[in-house]
């Protein structure tokens, strides 16, 4: 049989190993600790390294995001978006400074670049090569910061009418293969009001929603929806069709904003008498008055 002291001493044993156990991060936490101390400075400087020179000019960062927190990464991840050194023509033939841009996944220091080099100097060679940055955000498709999406916008130069191509592309998180995979991407004009959007608020939160000018009068748009979902995002489209917007009629609203009513109506989330959706933004000079014409919506105007 134990003694007092015995008994004393294996409970103060259990306690000091319980405590052990709780101050023991799971492997995914000890893995993000132990990631999150590489220094930026380090990732730009590996992603540098990795990319092409041209006479003796080296890539410079645009922009860096971290993805481990927000995506709950197995490792440290890293995207990094730099543009390469040199020159090109513009839509006039003139050279202007700027090379394309690189974008980058980085595990821990390894980095993962695609990037596109003009196979001729002529301005044609460049038309569908990124060289603007617009964006790179984490977007959610639920609420509560539930599956995050990594969202990218690059743009090609201009045209001699100031058209360019706006690329939008999607990347998902895979966990078992501990990689981000592309799950969407598309490019548009931009001299029509086309767009492209990730929908983050409302009913069809997640979805990803396209307006394209139509060919033939009266212009107006294709709108086309591609609905998220867990097994295979973006795998199909689930709706197009001619919006009642027009080209050029004087709504203030951006096109997808004002066709909210008909693209919610067609999934049974929207109906004649309900309150109208609230735009994403207000352009200049609109209340936050909404009422429908002609099956579209409109802002009133101070």
């Amino acid at each position: 049989m134990l003694d007092t002291r015995s008994c004393l001493l294996a409970l103060k044993q259990s306690a000091l190993l319980c405590l052990l156990l709780l101050a023991v991060p799971s492997p995914r936490a000890l893995a993000s600790q132990t990631t999150a101390k590489i220094p930026s400075v380090e990732i730009n400087r590996r992603v540098i390294a990795s990319l092409p020179t041209w006479h003796g000019e080296s890539a410079h960062i645009v922009d860096r995001l971290d993805l481990t927190r927000p995506f709950g990464t197995r490792t440290q991840w890293t995207f990094v978006v730099a543009a390469l050194p040199g020159s090109r023509h513009n839509a006039f033939s003139r050279t202007v400074d700027g090379g394309s841009l690189a974008a980058c996944f980085v595990n821990k220091l390894t980095p993962h670049c695609k990037y596109t080099l003009p196979r001729k100097p002529p301005f044609l060679s460049w038309v569908s090569i990124p060289v603007h940055f617009y964006a790179a955000k984490v977007a959610f498709a639920r609420p509560n910061h539930a599956y995050p999406l990594l969202l990218v916008k690059t743009g090609s130069p201009s045209g001699g009418d100031g058209n360019h191509a706006i690329y939008t592309q999607v990347f998902m998180y895979d966990s078992q293969e501990n990689q981000f995979k592309s799950v969407f991407s598309n490019d548009t004009g931009s001299n029509r009001n086309q767009e492209t959007v990730l929908l983050e608020h409302g009913p069809l939160r997640g979805d990803i929603v396209v307006a394209e000018p139509t060919s033939s009068a009266p212009y107006a748009y294709w709108i086309s929806v591609y609905p998220w979902n867990r097994e295979n995002p973006y795998s199909h489209r689930a709706l197009r069709y001619r919006s009642a917007t027009l080209y050029g009629d004087g709504n203030p609203l951006a096109v997808i904003d004002s066709e909210m009513p008909n693209i919610l109506e067609h999934f049974g989330k929207w109906r004649p008498g309900d309150p109208l959706p609230i735009p994403r933004y207000l352009p200049p000079g609109c209340t936050d008055h909404f009422f429908l014409r002609g099956h579209e919506e409109w802002c009133r105007q101070k």
